[in-house]
């Protein structure tokens, strides 16, 4: 008798533990249709100074309102998109991001940095099907640069994070990638390979269809402090080439992923922090590393 009542106490125990760690699920009835928009006075004058600096770019994102166009999302997508309401950006959207990006000779980093931005002072989600990113590369024969590359897009989403103190986190983005692959670099771009897609596999609905893929995540940020770039990277390895790269694949021990991708604003360089960290100089005023329509 005793050991059954002790049995039914460690079940009971176990079973509360269990319903403890199980995340309570997410209601999409009781989501926000947008999020709180939070720009603080400096981030308002950096909009002013990018202005200045970047007419093109700035002119096509205050000619937007994405606020005004958001359309249902998926409840089945609620525990992935924080919001009722999502932005599907069209072939066209992109492609008019192209043409003003390519016109103010940005890097993808400062782009990415700048739309997110404006992603977050409308406190909107953004999300919608690779194919239309990548047909409007295709379309505009984008050269990216030095940035991740356009291939097997399944997904992303880009939304902002009320809840995060730091005025210069912008919005936190997840791609989902129909598989991973080894992207190589030009010699005379940067002499490594990135391997994209190697975050864990997560679900997501899309036209009526579920689809399971890997991703990789990433925080934009945009300020003086933490840089124009990407932080807090999951999913993306770095391997470099000759001789170091060498010592990666033999020191088997060694991580090889890429936790941070952001461009030193007073030094002009950009910095890649991974287990052998990147250094590119001048990274905003070579050309061969901003985004070009060929």
């Amino acid at each position: 008798m005793k050991f059954r009542i002790l049995l039914s106490l460690l079940i009971a125990l176990g079973s509360s533990v269990a319903a403890a760690e199980t995340p309570a699920p997410v209601e999409f009835a009781k989501l926000p249709k947008l999020l709180p928009a939070i720009i603080d006075a400096a981030e308002s004058a950096r909009e002013a100074e990018d202005t200045k600096r970047y007419p093109h770019l700035m002119g096509y994102l205050n000619s937007l309102d994405l606020a005004s166009k958001v359309v249902p999302s998926d409840p089945r997508n609620a525990k992935l998109i924080p919001t009722s309401y999502v932005y599907l950006p069209t072939v066209r959207d992109w492609e008019r991001f192209w043409d003003a990006a390519s016109a103010d000779h940005l890097t993808c980093l400062r782009a990415f940095g700048m739309l997110a931005r404006k992603i977050k002072r409308e406190g909107v989600v953004v999300f919608g099907p690779g194919s239309t990113f990548e047909k409007s590369v295709a379309a505009r024969k984008v050269d990216l640069g030095l940035a991740l590359p356009a291939h097997n897009i399944g997904t992303a989403v880009w939304y902002p994070n009320p809840k995060n103190p730091d005025p210069e986190f912008q919005v936190h983005i997840r791609v989902f990638y129909t598989e991973p692959y080894v992207h190589e670099f030009p010699d005379d771009i940067l002499p490594a390979n990135l391997k994209i897609g190697y975050g864990d596999p997560e679900s997501y609905w899309l036209d009526g269809k579920e689809f399971k893929q890997p991703t990789i995540d990433a925080d934009i940020y945009y300020g003086p402090k933490n840089g124009v770039g990407f932080r807090n990277v999951k999913g993306v390895g770095g391997q470099k080439r000759g001789f170091m790269g060498f010592l990666q694949k033999v020191m088997f021990f060694l991580p090889d992923a890429v936790s941070s991708m952001t461009i030193n604003e007073k030094e002009d360089k950009l910095v890649t922090e991974a287990i052998v960290n990147t250094v590119v100089e001048k990274f905003e005023n070579t050309p061969k590393y901003a985004i070009r329509e060929n």
